[in-house]
């Protein structure tokens, strides 16, 4: 199991390598170096408050989440989790790494594993909903823009699959009758750990409120993401239509979150090549502005690496050298 891991964080890496040579080695690096050099740097003030928000707002949605299944952990804690979650996410394909992390962060300190994987999954899911929702509608004008009636359809076909996800958790039936045929059902601690994630997500889907709220927050952060990207082709000097950021960021998000690459490498500078060149940026512009979105999230998630290593160095300090904790 160790070997086949192993094989696949390799196969991940040639994966992000190859795609990043193959976008990136017939392009004039100079150009690129020009562009990057030319920053107005007064777009990345705006842009650093905004991820900060966006990780308070990450935290509370979270929190929501953990709070109507009787899990009741700190705002503070969260927002630490989350920002160690995201370190890990630079080093372990798409974000599976940082959401692993958040599950056993929490499960340790509440003791409810289950309860713990259910906020991480319905957090994820409730962004890629908004993520897709925000796309499907500035899809349609873009469609109109470029004079590509069908462009709407892959975000379109993507909200039809999370939609018929949706629905199976919350029917259960499906679910089920796909463990039955899969045999898996025979196994005990499978089923035991099915019926708590489930009473998890009927916890989530019976409060009105609950899902006005985070919904609320994943359209807002979403939108927040947007933006900062917006801020960032400004900072290239790179303007374009804004619905274009709206119908296009959600496409490459999804798209790097997709576990065949590390941290997203190669996957998001292919969709800014692909996407923002029928906006009207350069080759050159779309590459500096991938480049220059993951040099300031590599930054930003640094943060989380500092924190991880004050965690460390707070745990062995209140240890004894037996191990127990000194009173």
């Amino acid at each position: 199991m160790k070997n086949r891991r192993l094989l696949l964080t390799a196969a991940k890496i040639l994966v992000s390598f190859g795609l990043l040579f193959l976008l990136y080695s017939k392009t004039p690096i100079d150009a690129i170096s020009r562009d990057l050099k030319d920053i107005d740097f007064r777009y990345l003030i705006p842009v650093a408050l905004l991820l900060l928000v966006n990780t308070l707002l990450s935290a509370q949605k979270w929190r929501l989440f953990l709070r109507a299944d009787d899990v009741h952990i700190s705002l503070p804690t969260l927002t630490v989790t989350y920002l160690i979650g995201s370190f890990y996410n630079m080093f372990l394909p798409s974000n599976i790494g940082g959401d692993s992390y958040r599950i056993y962060d929490i499960a340790q300190q509440s003791s409810q594993g289950v309860r713990s994987a259910a906020s991480v999954f319905a957090d994820r899911f409730s962004g890629f909903l908004a993520l897709v929702i925000l796309s499907c509608l500035a899809s349609t004008g873009v469609a109109w823009h470029l004079g590509k009636p069908l462009f709407f359809l892959g975000p379109l076909l993507i909200l039809t699959l999370l939609l018929i996800i949706l629905y199976a958790l919350v029917k259960q039936r499906p679910v089920r009758i796909f463990l039955h045929y899969t045999r898996l059902d025979r196994f005990e601690l499978i089923t035991r750990l099915l019926e708590k994630f489930f009473l998890s997500i009927n916890n989530y889907g019976s409060n009105r409120k609950l899902l006005f709220q985070v919904m609320l927050i994943s359209f807002t952060f979403q939108m927040s993401v947007i933006y900062i990207i917006y801020l960032l082709a400004l900072a290239l000097h790179a303007s374009t239509l804004f619905i274009f950021f709206i119908a296009f960021v959600p496409l490459i998000t999804l798209m790097e979150a997709l576990p065949v690459s590390i941290y997203g490498l190669g996957v998001r500078d292919i969709g800014y090549v692909f996407f923002f060149s029928r906006a009207g940026l350069t080759d050159i512009q779309t590459r500096a502005l991938a480049l220059l979105f993951l040099a300031v999230t590599v930054c930003y998630s640094l943060v989380g690496g500092l924190l991880y290593l004050y965690r460390l160095s707070s745990s062995r300090h209140t240890c004894a050298p037996n191990g127990k904790q000194q009173q």
